[in-house]
């Protein structure tokens, strides 16, 4: 049964995610001949205001061919204002190019089409910070998008769209923290019972762990929007379902979308506002607006199907265009992730036990044994935050697990440079 949850949500991010990037990198950009070669020009310039300016530091340009399936880079390095230049870059016709650059622990890119290079690019990074509250919800919509009543499950799709105020780059900091009252990354909170949980976002990199009812993203983010998505199943009894929404980030506009379909459902303890009509297919609508970080809600859903006639993703599934259009949403292109982003840690969750004092099993591969030892620095500030361990206990097994945390980072990059 589950399974067959897990295949309609994940056919149904999977189809959003491909119109959204049709959309979204549709036109067609100038091309250029197979054998032609041009010269790049640009600029790198720091958006952070009283940042100065990113000099002498390494750039790359990555020319992709995607008839052939290759990706040429060549190298060169900013001047003391920051210019830079590709002198006789290969051209492939219908290809594209990213520009990469290292800077203050954060990895920028630009994709460029051919047609952008005709005048000089702006290339833009940031300085970093690891305040989590540069960070704002602008919204954080919750979908149900089915109900198997015979297993009593119900499937939701939570859309978030994301916003850094500040002009700094939010770096989350797991080994090197200042203040230990302070987590530094992106943290949701899940039903009870909670399964099948998939995450889709447009930032960067990062780590996805488990955190008690919940999940935290280490990915950084960049100054200005994003778009976290994430789906899951959770159980009810009876008729009725009840859980705290922790709204860890707060949410300047929260809402509860119900088909009407699911008529008898009820949300409380939201005020309904009139339903909508997207694409065709009508909506009931909950919401609240301004909830403060922390503050959350406990949410209930009333008169929920019971065992009878199910009802199923099928409508769902087939209307994956209706949210294009209903919330924007931004995805990024899988080759240009594999390509920008090869040299971090993909997002991905981190199957390991974590007893309730946050230690974990050591693992021979550096790269597992990094994710474990994140996972328990998480819920051990997790539970500190909740009052769960004393400070000098936080303090002593926090440090012990950052120079665990520090070790495997060294054994990877020793790892990485014998495969060199």
């Amino acid at each position: 049964m589950r399974g067959r949850w897990r295949r309609r949500l994940a056919a149904f991010i999977l189809g959003l995610a491909a119109l959204v990037a049709a959309v979204g990198y549709g036109g067609t950009a100038p091309g250029v001949g197979a054998q032609e070669s041009i010269s790049v020009r640009g600029v790198a310039v720091n958006g952070t205001a009283g940042g100065a300016a990113p000099a002498d530091l390494p750039i790359m340009l990555h020319a992709i061919d995607p008839a052939a399936g290759r990706v040429a880079t060549v190298e060169t390095t900013t001047d003391p204002g920051g210019r830079f230049e590709f002198a006789a870059v290969a051209a492939p016709d219908g290809g594209s190019f990213v520009l990469v650059m290292d800077y203050a622990g954060m990895r920028y890119n630009s994709l460029l089409e051919a047609g952008d290079l005709a005048e000089p690019v702006e290339f833009t990074v940031y300085e970093t910070t690891q305040d989590i509250g540069v960070i704002r919800v602008e919204r954080q919509t919750m979908v149900i998008a089915g109900i198997d009543e015979t297993a009593r499950e119900i499937a939701a799709l939570e859309l978030l769209n994301v916003v850094n105020t500040s002009d700094r780059t939010l770096l989350p900091e797991l080994t090197n923290i200042t203040n230990p009252n302070e987590i530094s990354f992106l943290r949701f909170s899940l039903p009870p019972g909670a399964d099948n949980l998939e995450v889709q976002s447009n930032l960067p990199g990062g780590d996805i762990i488990t955190i008690g009812n919940g999940f935290a993203l280490t990915a950084p983010a960049l100054p200005g929007r994003h778009q976290v998505n994430y789906t899951y199943t959770f159980p009810y009894t009876g008729d009725r379902a009840a859980f705290q929404q922790r709204l860890i980030q707060g949410a300047a506009l929260y809402q509860v979308l119900v088909p009407e379909r699911l008529a008898g459902v009820g949300v409380s303890p939201l005020p309904a506002r009139p339903p909508l009509d997207i694409d065709g297919t009508g909506y009931r609508v909950w919401e609240r607006r301004d909830i403060g970080p922390r503050q959350g809600l406990m949410l209930e859903f009333a008169n929920l199907p019971e065992p009878g006639l199910i009802v199923g993703l099928t409508q769902t599934v087939a209307d994956v265009g209706l949210w294009q259009r209903a919330i924007p949403i931004m995805v990024g292109i899988a080759l240009l992730s594999v390509l920008v982003y090869g040299g971090l840690r993909g997002a991905r969750p981190a199957a390991v036990a974590v007893n309730a004092g946050g230690n974990t099993a050591v693992d021979a591969d550096p790269a597992v044994e990094r994710r474990e030892l994140v996972q328990s620095v998480a819920l051990l500030d997790e539970r500190f935050e909740q009052g769960l361990v004393t400070a000098a206990e936080y303090q002593a097994r926090r440090g012990e697990l950052l120079a665990q945390l520090r070790a495997a980072a060294e054994a990877a990059e020793s790892g990485r440079e014998r495969q060199l």
